[in-house]
């Protein structure tokens, strides 16, 4: 049934980038494809008003019915079960308190440091100069096989580091490897810079430096001079290619940027730094790294809520009704005093602090009862970490297509079958279709892999899954050819369509008898840890290993480590904690 629902659901996925996103996005621009999505999510609404019913409830007799607020409570149990555990593991003896309380000060400690520390940004300088025969060359190696030049020269105006000469701009879009190339750059440089000494062996070694890109570090010093805009910069050289460039001020006004900005260009090297990069930096610096102190805020109080909801229940004064509101406040007063937050951050901040007033709803007595949602949230987590590598196919694989992989094969083959069936369109293979081919598979093979392993255990098809899914990223490590990226995608979604099915089945095994529908809604959060961890660590190692690095190979293994190290956690999870066999003595208990 799950896999049933799995093949309805790539259906969309199938169809919208394949046949409405080209036509949409070549004719009328890609906000049209925004537009377009967001009107075939808004028309699913009909239907369901329509014709969706809810199913009988069966007769409860007189029970009394839980009020709203107490079925929050009950509902976030699970988000807090991990501060229950670690109450229940201080309260055992004390070297574990002394443990507990340890590791939450030396975290609090981290937390402290990285947000009262002033960040660093990194400029890694995008058009790198090489000064030849009177003439100066930013040359800019931006990887981009959707464009249809090959490179794009042109004059860039004056130097600012030589006064009075030329300054030329090389965007190149293509590998220096592919035919044709190098000669054709070579003719039209020595036409346009008069460089009639070039050869192909000069301009392979520039094309080399300039992958091999400069860097500026960039930092600040709160306070500082108020006098000259001048007096509050300071760039140091501080290693081959490596600079860096310090502003003694608070927030810097035009005049502070101007003069860093004049700075830098004084350095050969740094030429080609932009205003907008430069601004974009000192802005990065100005912003303080909160998540870690929100984490620590967010578990210290809802340990202490758990400490006070015990107490409480043990029996208190009348007036402990009022202490919920009180430790609530307290923390949402910090919130609001700390600097260098948005008005935004604080909002959201408070509303998330709020679901810590839901503890003093909760019955904290039943100890199994939360160990069972600890092992649950502990399994998502696990989990989760096959679902890096699925979003992936949302950032970094897009990027990767767009810049290494030559779909000239793929669009011949299409192109081909197409004129022998008398269609005369010219397809072009673009990265929608990544999803094209991800949701296809999945399509053509969903009911016959559901069917292949429907009377098999779930845990074992999950890891089947996640082990194809893996390997789907091993593929595209070996090389960046079209049929190459064809069939790693075609094996991770294999694994995905193997995998994921089961995983549903999965949890209602595990699962508690008397808390199988929380745990079923609470298991999309595999999704909610799995695309807040790709997006930010999928783009930093993409720009650490293949925009810095040239080496998306490394990129992909990684994320096959990530496959490896899950399917790891996995088995682990399920000899130690033998979740199924605490279900199957629930069921028997019942």
């Amino acid at each position: 049934g799950f896999g049933i629902y799995y093949w309805s659901i790539n259906l969309g996925a199938f169809l919208f980038p394949l046949v409405l996103v080209p036509w949409l996005k070549h004719s009328y621009g890609w906000h049209w494809v925004i537009i377009a999505a967001a009107i075939g999510t808004g028309t699913m609404l009909i239907p369901m008003a329509l014709f969706f019913r809810e199913p009988a409830r069966p007769t409860e007799g007189s029970a009394a019915r839980a009020s709203l607020v107490q079925t929050l409570a009950n509902a976030f149990e699970i988000v807090f079960s991990p501060v229950v555990m670690a109450h229940r593991l201080a309260r055992r003896s004390l070297p574990a308190a002394t443990g507990v309380a340890v590791g939450l000060l030396a975290f609090g400690a981290w937390a402290v440091y990285e947000y009262a520390t002033p960040p660093e940004a990194e400029i890694y300088v995008e058009a790198v100069p090489h000064t030849r025969w009177g003439k100066t060359l930013l040359v800019a190696v931006r990887r981009d096989q959707s464009n249809p030049a090959d490179f794009r020269l042109q004059e860039a105006g004056a130097n600012p580091a030589q006064a009075g000469r030329p300054l030329y701009r090389l965007e190149v879009f293509k590998s220096s490897d592919q035919p044709g190339f190098l000669d054709a750059l070579v003719t039209e440089l020595r036409e346009r810079l008069d460089w009639q000494q070039l050869d192909q062996a000069v301009l392979r070694q520039i094309l080399q430096e300039s992958e091999q890109r400069p860097v500026l570090r960039v930092s600040r010093q709160p306070g500082g001079p108020s006098g000259e805009a001048a007096a509050a910069v300071d760039l140091r050289r501080t290693g081959p290619g490596r600079y860096h460039l310090q502003v003694r001020a608070g927030q810097p006004d035009d005049a502070v940027l101007t003069a860093a900005l004049s700075r830098v260009e004084d350095e050969p090297l740094l030429v080609g730094v932009e205003r907008g990069a430069l601004r974009e930096a000192l802005d990065e610096t100005a912003r303080r790294p909160f998540f870690l102190l929100f984490l620590f805020l967010f578990f210290a109080t809802a340990l202490l809520a758990v400490i006070l909801r015990e107490r409480l229940q043990a029996g208190a004064a009348a007036a402990g009704r009022y202490i919920p509101w009180l430790v609530v406040a307290a923390m949402l007063g910090s919130i609001w005093l700390l600097p260098g937050l948005t008005l935004f951050a604080r909002i959201l901040c408070s509303c998330v602090y709020l679901t810590i007033l839901s503890v003093f709803r909760m019955d904290l007595a039943d100890t199994a009862r939360f160990r069972d949602h600890f092992r649950f949230l502990l399994m998502i987590f696990i989990y989760s970490g096959f679902w890096v590598l699925y979003f992936q196919m949302f950032d970094s694989v897009l990027w990767y297509v767009k810049a290494y992989v030559d779909a000239a094969p793929l669009d011949d083959l299409v192109n081909s079958a197409l004129a022998a069936l008398g269609v005369a369109w010219r397809w072009r293979f673009d990265v929608e279709h990544v999803t094209v081919i991800n949701a296809g598979t999945i399509i053509a093979l969903q009911l016959v892999i559901s069917k292949l392993f429907e009377k098999r255990s779930a845990l074992p098809t999950m890891i089947t899954g996640i082990v194809l899914g893996t390997a789907g990223f091993a593929i595209l490590a070996i090389s960046p050819h079209i049929w190459v990226f064809v069939l790693g995608n075609i094996v991770f979604s294999l694994g995905e369509m193997t995998a994921h099915p089961k995983f549903f089945s999965y949890v209602g095994q595990i699962a508690p008898r008397a808390h199988v529908a929380m745990y079923m809604g609470y298991l999309s959060l595999y999704g909610v840890i799995g695309s807040s961890i790709a997006g930010v660590l999928g783009a930093n190692l993409y720009v650490r290993f293949v925009d810095r690095m040239n080496q998306p190979r490394l990129l992909w293994l990684i994320f096959a480590g990530i496959g490896a190290a899950t399917v790891v956690g996995l088995l682990l999870y399920h000899k130690f904690l033998n979740p199924h066999q605490k279900a199957a003595a629930d069921d028997a208990t019942a």
